[in-house]
């Protein structure tokens, strides 16, 4: 491929190895139980697979961002809700900290975050507002030599395993709806009294991911708690939201290729009349054709986006459009290997339907596809594209 090098090569044989040896051999359980991948997520730490972008400096690889895509992909196409975690720890929580923390802040939570030693979650979402942040009504005040936080977030994932959360909060008397200034974020280490976790939510998908809620009851943290500027996170927020949505376009990617490998091999064995599905019917090899053609067009729209990444650009409407083009081909391919296995492609132990309930969920998480569509308008009306 044309995006690759000796560099990069070296990592995704990495990825391969840890895919093949200790991921595979325990994913389906995974999605059973619903457990975290504790396990998996630590070792992923070991071998460097969490600070990837993250400067040497604080412990991390100082690789590029393809690196990290072709990682992501590799690992999606065996356990996506890994890549999940992954995400949430090193591109929401970890962006932020790296984008906006202080050299101590760094070396204090970055760096054992890079290894793997702790875990972070990022509090953003409200049950109000949606991706509209102004109607968001968590709030820290500022009493003393302490900020006071009170108010609550949801649907946030790596809730329960989490050592640290990034949180976002309302510093200001009123939040300036253009800018969205007024919003502040703050690092809550998991045993501050105030700080209540709920339970793991039951999904159709993404199952392991300690997706839920968290709230604040007069929550008390030091003053050096704040991250960045007071008032000015949501720039760097938008930023490592960008981060975000890019990487579900190789996961995605990795989600529809797990899904066809599947219904390739299937076809190419199961036999009707002395002959393979692939060979007696058409429309499984038409369908096939389809489902190859879709993952090809993806990929080449992911890792040209993410070489434009890697030369500095923010990619702010094609980040968004990779979330959205990666949950439209992978619940399509992976819809259409469930078809291709027929009445056995509905049975849980076959391993191909989790697949999909992953892929729908790809198109919720972390924002759903009609608002970035609403954010890719705005972007194009003001010339931002």
């Amino acid at each position: 491929m044309w995006y690759m090098n000796e560099e990069r090569q070296l990592m995704l044989n990495v990825a391969r190895d840890f895919v093949e040896k200790e991921v595979k051999p325990v994913a389906m359980q995974i999605d059973r139980t619903s457990e975290f991948p504790m396990k998996l997520f630590k070792r992923a730490g070991e071998l460097g697979l969490l600070g990837v972008t993250v400067s040497e400096e604080y412990g991390g690889l100082g690789g590029d961002q393809t690196t990290l895509a072709l990682i992501m992909e590799e690992i999606a196409k065996s356990l996506p809700v890994l890549t999940v975690a992954m995400g949430a720890h090193s591109l929401l929580a970890g962006g932020l900290l790296d984008m906006l923390g202080t050299p101590q802040q760094k070396n204090k939570y970055l760096a054992p975050a890079a290894s793997g030693e702790i875990i972070l979650a990022c509090g953003s979402t409200e049950a109000v507002g949606g991706s509209n942040q102004i109607e968001f009504t968590t709030r820290a005040v500022l009493e003393g030599d302490e900020w006071v936080l009170n108010g609550g977030k949801v649907l946030i994932s790596n809730i329960g395993v989490a050592d640290v959360y990034v949180v976002l909060a309302i510093t200001a008397e009123k939040i300036d709806p253009v800018t969205r200034g007024g919003f502040s974020a703050f690092i809550i280490e998991a045993n501050t009294p105030g700080l209540n976790v709920g339970k793991a939510e039951h999904k159709l998908g993404w199952h392991g991911s300690a997706t839920g809620s968290i709230s604040f009851k007069n929550c008390h943290l030091p003053k050096e708690s704040l991250l960045g500027p007071l008032g000015g996170c949501m720039q760097a927020m938008f930023v490592s939201a960008t981060a975000e949505f890019l990487s579900c376009g190789p996961v995605s990617l990795g989600v529809a290729e797990g899904a066809y490998e599947m219904a390739l091999k299937y076809s190419m064995e199961r036999e009707q009349c002395g002959q393979s599905m692939f060979d007696r019917f058409q429309v499984t090899r038409h369908k096939l054709v389809k489902m190859y053609t879709e993952i090809e067009s993806l990929r080449s729209l992911v890792y040209s986006t993410y070489a434009n990444r890697d030369q500095g650009e923010l990619c702010l409407a094609t980040g968004r459009m990779l979330k959205i083009k990666g949950a439209e081909v992978s619940e399509y391919v992976s819809r259409e290997a469930i078809q291709l296995f027929g009445g056995v492609g509905t049975v849980v132990d076959t391993g191909v339907e989790r697949f999909w309930r992953d892929a729908k969920v790809m198109a919720i998480g972390g924002a759903s596809v009609e608002a970035l569509m609403d954010n890719i308008a705005t972007l194009i009306k003001n010339k931002m594209v």
